[in-house]
C-alpha cells in the first residue's frame, strides 16, 4: 500500500482513474464520496447484463493507487438494488458536483465547514437597479434592488474597511440612502467605525441571523443612523449600519451558536438582504467581510453579490490568497458554466512616495493581470458574443486586471472618530474607486441580459 500520498493527491488520483473508465460505456454514470476523513468510496450505475463484478475489480484496482484513503468499497446500482439503496445513492448522484469535461462524474464530499467554498455557486437575490437614488414614492420592480457590494481582503488591515466607509460616505453626501452591514463577525469594525448619532443599536447581525429563524424581527431594532453633518453634510442623505453585535460577555456564546454553513440553496443572510431591501429600502447595501478563506468569506463570495471588491497588497501572503479567491470568482465558475462574478481589485497600503508608488503599482499590476489570465478570463475563442471578461479586455481601463492603488496615509493609522477624517475619505483614490464601482452599475456590465441584470446561471442544472 503506498504510505506517503496526501489527501488531496488521492482525490485526484480518483478523479482521473474514474474518468478513464467511465469512457467505457459499461458504466451509466459514477459518483466519487470523500468523506468528512478523506475517505474514498464510489457508487456505479450499471445497464443490465454488465458483469458487475468484473467492473468492482476493475474501479479497485485502478482506484488502488489512492493509497490509505481508498476503502475499496464499491457499491452498485442495477435493476437488483433495493429501493432504500437506490434512494440513497440517488441522493448523492443529485447533492454532487459535476467534473468539467467528464458528464458521467459527480463528487459528493461530506464537510464540517467552510461548504460555501465548495463549487455550488448561488445568484443574488435580485437584479441591480442602475445606480440613482430611489424615492420612497417610487415603485420599485420586484426582481430589482439596490447594488450588494461586498469589501474583502484576504490579510486583515489594508484598509478595507475604511475604503468601505468611504463610498458610504460619498453616497450619502448626494442624498443616498447606504445600509452597511459588518460581517466581519470574528473581528468586527464597521458598526463601530460608523457609529451611531445617537448611540450603537444594542444588537447586529448575530442576532439577526439567531433570531429570524424563530419567527418575525423588527429590522429597526438592529441597525443605527448615522447622519450628522460631518459624515452626510446637509444632503438629507443617510448611513444606515448593522453591526456585528455588541461585543460583550455574551458575544462569543451567541457567535458560537451561529450556523454560518451553506447546506441547501439559501442562507439566513438571504432572508436579511430580503428583509433590509423591504424595510429599509436602502439605494446600496455594503458589507464588510471577514478575511481570508473564514466561513463568513466563503458566504459572501459564493454569488450572493452584485459585485466584489478585493483588496490585496504586494506581500506574497497577500497574493496567494488572493489568487485563490480570484479563481474561485472566475475559473471555478467558468467550469461550472456560470458567469464570472464582478469584481474589482483595489491595490492596498502603497507607500506614499511618487517613485516607490510608480513601481509597486506597475510590479503589482503585472501579477493581477498574470492571476486574471490565468484564473479569471476566458479566451477570446471563447466568448464569440463578448459577453464575459475576456482576454481582448486585458488593456481595457475598466478591466479587472487594472488595480486601483490606495496609498497608505499615515492620517488615517489613528484617529478617534471618523468624522475628524471625513474629508480624507472623499477625494483623491477613494473618488477614483468610487468612479470604478458606480461605472460597474450606470452600463451593461458583461454576462447581462440587460442593463441592471444580476448573476444569472447559464446552466441550472450543474
Amino acid at each position: 500500500m503506498i504510505s506517503d500520498i496526501h489527501v488531496g493527491e488521492a482525490r485526484q488520483n480518483a478523479i482521473d482513474a474514474l474518468s478513464e473508465i467511465l469512457r467505457d460505456r459499461n458504466i451509466e454514470k459514477a459518483v466519487l464520496g470523500q468523506d468528512l476523513f478523506g475517505l474514498l468510496r464510489v457508487i456505479l450505475w450499471l445497464p443490465p447484463g454488465v458483469d458487475a463484478q468484473a467492473v468492482r475489480g476493475r474501479v479497485a484496482e485502478a482506484l488502488a493507487a489512492s493509497g490509505r484513503f481508498w476503502t475499496g468499497d464499491v457499491w452498485v446500482c442495477s435493476a437488483a438494488t433495493s429501493r432504500a439503496d437506490k434512494l440513497i445513492y440517488s441522493a448523492a448522484w443529485e447533492e454532487g458536483f459535476a467534473v468539467p469535461g467528464v458528464d458521467r462524474l459527480r463528487i459528493d464530499e461530506r464537510t464540517r465547514t467552510r461548504t460555501a467554498w465548495l463549487p455550488r455557486f448561488r445568484s443574488p437575490a435580485w437584479k441591480p437597479r442602475l445606480a440613482k437614488r430611489l424615492l420612497e414614492t417610487d415603485e420599485e420592480p420586484p426582481d430589482q434592488g439596490p447594488p450588494i457590494i461586498v469589501y474583502y481582503s484576504f490579510k486583515g488591515g489594508v484598509g478595507r474597511t475604511t475604503a468601505l466607509a468611504s463610498f458610504a460616505l460619498q453616497r450619502a453626501r448626494i442624498g443616498e440612502r447606504v445600509l452597511v452591514i459588518d460581517f466581519d463577525l470574528d473581528a468586527p469594525g464597521a458598526g463601530t467605525l460608523l457609529s451611531g448619532d445617537s448611540g450603537d443599536a444594542p444588537v447586529g447581525v448575530v442576532d439577526h441571523l439567531l433570531e429570524a429563524p424563530l419567527g418575525e424581527v423588527q429590522l429597526r431594532d438592529f441597525i443605527h443612523r448615522c447622519e450628522r453633518e460631518a459624515l452626510v453634510s446637509d444632503s438629507g442623505g443617510e448611513i444606515l449600519v448593522m453591526p456585528a453585535g455588541k461585543v460583550d460577555e455574551d458575544y462569543l456564546a451567541k457567535l458560537s451558536r451561529l450556523e454560518l454553513e451553506i447546506w441547501g440553496n439559501a442562507h439566513p443572510l438571504d432572508g436579511l438582504l430580503l428583509q433590509a431591501r423591504k424595510e429599509l429600502r436602502p439605494d446600496w447595501i455594503l458589507i464588510d467581510s471577514r478575511a481570508g478563506l473564514s466561513a463568513a468569506a466563503g458566504v459572501l463570495l459564493d454569488g450572493i453579490a452584485h459585485l466584489h471588491v478585493l483588496f490585496g497588497t504586494s506581500s506574497a501572503q497577500s497574493q496567494i490568497g488572493l489568487q485563490q479567491v480570484i479563481r474561485h470568482l472566475g475559473e471555478e465558475r467558468i467550469r461550472r458554466d456560470f458567469p464570472q462574478a464582478k469584481c474589482l481589485v483595489v491595490q492596498a497600503m502603497v507607500v506614499d512616495i511618487v517613485d516607490v508608488e510608480k513601481v509597486a503599482h506597475g510590479q503589482f499590476n503585472a501579477w493581477l493581470e498574470a492571476a486574471m489570465r490565468d484564473h479569471y478570463f476566458v479566451a477570446a475563442d471563447e466568448d464569440p458574443g463578448d459577453e464575459l471578461w475576456s482576454v481582448r479586455d486585458v488593456d481595457s481601463l475598466e478591466s479587472p486586471s487594472r488595480a486601483i492603488p490606495v496609498p497608505y496615509r499615515a492620517r488615517l493609522a489613528f484617529f478617534r472618530s471618523i468624522d475628524d477624517v471625513a474629508p480624507d475619505l472623499i477625494v483623491g483614490p477613494y473618488l477614483e474607486l468610487e468612479a470604478r464601482i458606480l461605472g460597474r452599475f450606470t452600463a451593461p456590465e458583461r454576462g447581462s441580459e440587460d442593463e441592471g441584470s444580476g448573476e444569472e446561471p447559464r446552466d441550472e442544472g450543474t
